[in-house]
């Protein structure tokens, strides 16, 4: 951080800036998750094929004959690469969560209708969909 939030307006401020980049970071997450299954599911269709026989390949916006043979491990591969990603961005999830938490225990930050008696939080520590509502108690 790159100095204590003086204000209130500050607090609010960076508050948001933390909700919005834990958002981005899950956003891009459900992104290679998605990604991930398409693989998974190119695999699973490919796998019991003989591997001479052709099959096409999308490369950027070109489709391109190939085999089996040679697709197959490419695709292996570029899930790999999802896989270990997906990994990544569920850790830098995690660390941004425990960021903002500790964010919001410190200033004593509550997020309306979160955490409230017989309110319509939504659970999970996290706010409702478009709520924007951020109380920030001194």
């Amino acid at each position: 951080m790159a100095g204590e939030p003086k204000s209130e307006q500050e607090v609010v401020a960076r508050f948001q800036q933390l909700l919005n980049e834990r958002d981005q970071l899950t956003s891009a997450q459900i992104d290679q998750q998605q990604k991930l299954a398409e693989h998974d599911l190119v695999i699973k269709t490919l796998e019991p094929l003989d591997a001479a026989r052709k099959c096409f390949r999308l490369v950027g916006d070109v489709l391109v004959e190939r085999t089996v043979g040679e697709v197959l491990p490419a695709v292996k591969s570029n899930r790999d690469h999802l896989a270990a990603l997906v990994s990544t961005y569920g850790k830098q999830l995690d660390a941004k969560q425990k960021e903002v938490l500790a964010f919001q225990e410190k200033y004593n930050i509550r997020i309306k209708g979160e955490g409230e008696p017989g309110g319509s939080g939504s659970g999970g520590g996290k706010p409702a969909a478009g709520s924007q509502g951020v109380l920030v108690g001194s």
